[in-house]
């Protein structure tokens, strides 16, 4: 029988873990294998006779020859084999207290057994020699016990069943729901396919039509076990259900004496564990896949509320239901309840099609099946937990022991000590202007690159190497040439690039599901390979090498200094900008299959010089570059594809979208950019953006493109300080009690005009259009636009009083004078209504004032005038 492995535990029988791995076969049927006979076991280096035989746990010691990083020959060490996994630990503590060195002794057990059998999570293994296992404690199709289990290499993915839940509750204080006095008050549930003829059921202490009603919470949670189980899904998703709904719901069946089984184990309950702010879940034999962690992964959005997201990505949307209107609707009429019944199917409804619509499980079932991890720790672990498992298997292959993890103590000394000297890539200072005809070159996979072609490895690193064995990186650690000894590491990526290059061959020649399954792979074989340069610098890993992280980005800053040279040296181009590893250079004529020929050529001569398998590749063309800062550009991209040139937009370091900023920032931001680089006028941007001012001043702009968003996530009275959303809601609460929002809610509001601080200027965005309150055009033109365009002009050398229209604006004082000047004459004054007013900058070196300097005057000495954002006029009117 063969079957893909979904997750994997061990039980104890008599004393002995017994490993269970559960999974599902190609036909959709359940599984779960029973393996006896394995035991934990560690190294370790020392006296440890004496301290092992006095411990229980201990079943065996042996001595085996064994190879320690950084050390060139095998050592003796000490193989100790306990009994229970669980009693491990403490055979290390004892072990470590008497002086020896522990060596693999923190490895998780289930981890031990995989990797020790050559098993990956959401691959497939075949038993042999089996037999059937006779136990109510498990709940699968298949249930056998078997002797031997090996790998098997399959493409395809098992059909897994999907179920989606969400859940509602009333708060007893207004706040929000506490699990330890709130009940739940409904619960919805969406299958991948019908449960009884059913696609969707609501469960609710409270009858109603298309309602699954219970006599009370209790019954209503025991009745949620119980189809959770009949159903018997694969995975279990809600948005934000790992820290809300599950937490939520084991703590009320522990309060309510209600044992939370609905696993696909008997015997041991879904667990809900608080790791810092985060909870982790565990429900045996099943996946837990949260869609909104997810989403915060794979996608940036302004906001991650349920029905943003939704829209943004699906479509779709929520039922209009405030958090704060739940209870009344729980409390209502008939009309109100099945409205909140609505809310509560239609959460599930999202959850599961983000999860589906969006693929967003694929990239992690590849993930799982390269790194080696359990499909729960790839979703939920770092890229940590993936590459020691990996490496791990690897160099236990080779003899090699690993480290245990570093205690606190010694991350400690090397966040001190390490941390300061570990340098990142090279970042060329970019050309400041708006370029144009700029080609893109591109160091394929530098890192790993570099890795393979110096051979830098912990168990490489040359000690007493001479120039012929050995080869010095720029930071001066020595490594021992691929002929003298393979690296394990360079060996690893090596085989992790050469099949995600076969993959993107395949690619091109398949499309639909194969080609999706496929993409995912290359994808996850990507991610692994980027990641072994910042395992090493990582002060929490086992194998922490300041030498082996600093050698890789030390010559990449040489490569990158290097290339540029050659490219400005032989071809006389200039390199515009480089990025860790990316040189941007300006072409000499506009052609862009011309200046892919150049691109190409030069890519190629570089490549020449370079040794191993580094390799520079013509990438793309930015028609016009506009480099902010380092790590900061916007630029119009070309990119040759099946059907010529495709266009658009790169961005790196600039957001054109945040959560707290209004609408009108995005497409100012955007319009600007476009205007700049795909109109390559720089004088209609900045008319745009004055245009912009001008409509803002004259209140010309919808109130649904200012308004800001906040959520309030505690009680006004426990917030520290003056925030304007608490403001709005305390207004809020003042007018109209029973519809004021809630903890949870979104808090939408625009800033007013008026003499008071600015958080009692916040008000209601549909009160605003009611009453017909003007905005603060100069809080939306100081606070929210200027910012982030003045970065983007900033870096065409335009200042701030350019862009407010400054320098013909009146003198202040002539103003306060009454049109006069200081001689008493009538003067030429600029006819400008005083709300359009503002600043003031100074006459003579432009400095800007949001307020007039006490002195009445610049600290140059120059005239301070008025600042508007539009042209002359004869006159200063109230």
């Amino acid at each position: 029988m063969e079957f893909q492995i979904l997750d994997v535990d061990y039980i104890l029988v008599n004393q002995k873990p017994v490993v269970r791995i559960f999974g599902k076969t190609i036909e959709g049927k359940t599984v779960c294998v029973f393996y006896e006979g394995f035991r934990p076991y560690f190294y370790a280096r020392g006296d440890v006779g004496e301290v092992a035989k006095e411990t229980d746990n201990v079943v065996g010691v042996e001595t085996v020859k064994k190879r320690v990083v950084g050390e060139e020959t095998p050592v003796d060490v000490i193989k100790v084999t306990c009994s229970n996994p669980a009693g491990t630990p403490e055979v290390r503590d004892k072990l470590t207290a008497s002086g020896a060195t522990a060596y693999e002794a923190d490895i998780l057990f289930k981890y031990r057994v995989m990797n020790d059998i050559g098993l990956n999570g959401m691959e497939w293994a075949r038993v042999e020699e089996t037999e059937d296992a006779n136990t109510s404690v498990v709940e699968a199709d298949i249930k056998v016990k078997a002797k031997k289990i090996v790998p098997v290499i399959k493409n395809e993915n098992a059909p897994l069943k999907t179920l989606a839940f969400d859940i509602e509750c009333t708060s007893s204080t207004g706040g929000l729901p506490e699990p330890n006095k709130d009940p739940i008050i409904m619960i919805s549930l969406v299958f991948s396919e019908p449960f009884k003829g059913k696609e969707s059921l609501v469960l609710s202490p409270r009858a109603g039509s298309d309602v699954t009603s219970y006599s009370d919470e209790k019954s209503m949670l025991e009745g949620f076990v119980e189809i959770v189980n009949h159903f018997d899904p694969d995975i279990i998703t809600g948005y934000n259900c790992n820290n809300f709904d599950i937490p939520y719901v084991v703590e009320r069946m522990r309060k309510l004496g209600i044992r939370p089984m609905f696993g696909r184990c008997r015997q041991k309950p879904a667990v809900s564990r608080k790791i810092g702010q985060d909870y982790r879940n565990t429900i045996i034999g099943r996946i837990v896949a949260d869609s909104f962690a997810l989403v915060k992964k794979d996608f940036s959005l302004q906001r991650y509320s349920l029905d943003f997201v939704a829209r943004c990505l699906l479509g779709e949307k929520k039922e209009d239901v405030k958090h704060t209107q739940i209870e009344a609707f729980w409390k209502g009429g008939q009309n109100d309840f099945m409205k909140l019944v609505s809310y509560c199917r239609t959460d599930s409804v999202l959850a599961m099609n983000l999860l589906h619509k969006l693929d967003l499980m694929e990239k992690y079932k590849a993930l799982s099946r390269i790194s080696g991890t359990l499909l729960q720790d790839a979703l939920n672990g770092g890229e940590t937990i993936r590459i020691e498992n990996y490496l791990l298997r690897e160099f236990n292959k080779r003899g090699y022991i690993m480290p245990c993890k570093p205690d606190a103590s010694v991350v400690a000394s090397r966040n001190r000590g390490g941390r300061d000297e570990l340098g990142g890539g090279a970042v060329l200072e970019p050309t400041k202007g708006l370029h144009k005809s700029v080609m893109v070159l591109d160091f394929k996979s530098m890192y790993p690159s570099i890795v393979r072609s110096y051979n830098i490895c912990p168990t490489t690193k040359a000690r007493n190497g001479t120039d012929e064995n050995s080869v010095k990186t720029p930071t001066g650690a020595r490594f021992l040439k691929k002929e003298i000894k393979q690296g394990i590491v360079p060996e690893i990526l090596e085989r992790l690039m050469n099949e995600r290059g076969s993959i993107k061959k395949q690619m091109k020649e398949t499309k639909g599901d194969v080609k999706r399954l496929l993409d995912a792979k290359q994808w996850a074989l990507k991610i692994m390979a980027n990641a072994f340069y910042g395992y090493f610098g990582y002060t929490r890993s086992r194998l922490f090498d300041l030498d082996v992280a600093n050698s890789i980005t030390s010559i990449g800053r040489e490569t990158i200094v290097n290339t540029k040279k050659m490219v400005e040296e032989k071809y006389g181009l200039e390199v515009v900008y480089g990025d860790t590893d990316s040189v941007f250079v300006k072409a000499n004529t506009d052609d862009m299959d011309e200046i892919e020929k150049i691109g190409t050529e030069i890519s190629e001569y570089v490549t020449s010089q370079l040794p191993g398998v580094m390799e520079l590749e013509f990438e793309k063309i930015f028609k016009r570059f506009l480099p902010l800062t380092k790590k900061r550009y916007a630029a119009w991209k070309f990119v040759k594809g099946k059907n010529g040139w495709e266009e658009g937009i790169d961005m790196k370091g600039i957001e054109t979208v945040r959560r707290d900023w209004c609408g009108l920032v995005g497409t100012t931001m955007k319009k600007i950019i476009d205007i700049l680089l795909k109109e390559d006028d720089i004088k209609g941007a900045v008319e745009y953006f004055k245009d912009t001012v001008g409509r803002l001043n004259r209140n010309e702009i919808p109130i649904d493109k200012l308004v800001i968003t906040k959520t309030m996530t505690k009680s006004p009275e426990k917030y520290a300080g003056v925030q304007p959303h608490i403001e709005l809601v305390k207004k809020l609460a003042e007018r109209n009690p029973a519809d004021a929002p809630g903890i949870g809610d979104r808090i939408g509001y625009v800033i007013v005009k008026g003499m008071d601080m600015l958080s009692k200027r916040t008000e209601d965005p549909e009160y605003v259009k009611e009453k017909g309150l003007p905005i603060d055009s100069g809080y939306y033109i100081d606070n929210q636009l200027l910012p982030p365009v003045e970065r983007i002009f900033g870096a065409l050398g335009i200042e701030k009083s350019e862009l407010l229209g400054n320098g013909k604006q009146i003198k202040l004082m002539d103003a306060i004078m009454g049109g006069k000047n200081s001689a008493g004459q009538q003067g030429p004054l600029e006819e400008v209504k005083l709300e359009e007013v503002n600043g003031f900058i100074c006459k003579d070196c432009s400095k800007f004032y949001k307020r007039v300097p006490l002195l009445g005057a610049c600290s140059c000495g120059g005239d301070i005038i008025f600042s508007t954002s539009r042209g002359p006029a004869k006159s200063a009117t109230a």
